[in-house]
């Protein structure tokens, strides 16, 4: 599971589901994705057409992205929506990934730690990771750009991504 989000409507946590066999596949393609110069893909700053490129790219995968929405960008919805992913990914996924971010880091170790505990999942392994770290955080980051922005680029990720429940 690959974990990232947007704040530009309240908070979207997206969590993409890759099969483990298809990790390096997916990672390489993502990669070759990036422009000269490029550490990473980040959609807030990409143009249409290189938008609709990646997403196509994207669309390819056999992922499913679950999104869990919190009406406010808060501690309190991140945590709900951190605790919701591993309580959806307990006992299906082997490691979650979530997009670091340096002013919850701290709080969210605590939040991962334990919904591990009360979802009876101490094997899932987690990492908060720089997203230029692991090339399938970008994949989460695309999805919720497209779905917070609605019309066409959320028809062009529903087909594989869909709302969860907190």
């Amino acid at each position: 599971m690959f974990v990232d989000e947007s704040k530009s409507k309240g908070l979207l946590m997206a969590a993409a589901r890759c099969p483990a066999d298809d990790v390096g596949v997916h990672r390489k393609a993502l990669r070759g994705l990036l422009l000269a110069g490029q550490e990473r893909l980040h959609f807030r700053h990409e143009t249409d057409a290189r938008r609709k490129r990646i997403l196509g790219a994207i669309a390819e995968f056999r992922l499913v992205v679950d999104l869990y929405h919190a009406e406010r960008d808060t501690l309190a919805g991140r945590q709900a929506c951190l605790e919701a992913i591993v309580r959806d990914s307990a006992g299906t996924a082997g490691r979650l990934v979530v997009e670091r971010d340096e002013s919850t880091y701290q709080r969210d170790r605590r939040t991962l730690h334990a919904a591990c505990y009360r979802y009876n999942c101490p094997e899932l392994r987690w990492d908060l990771l720089a997203p230029k770290l692991d090339p399938l955080l970008w994949v989460p980051d695309a999805v919720a750009w497209a779905w917070t922005r609605g019309g066409a680029w959320r028809r062009s990720v529903a087909r594989f991504s869909g709302l969860r429940d907190l």
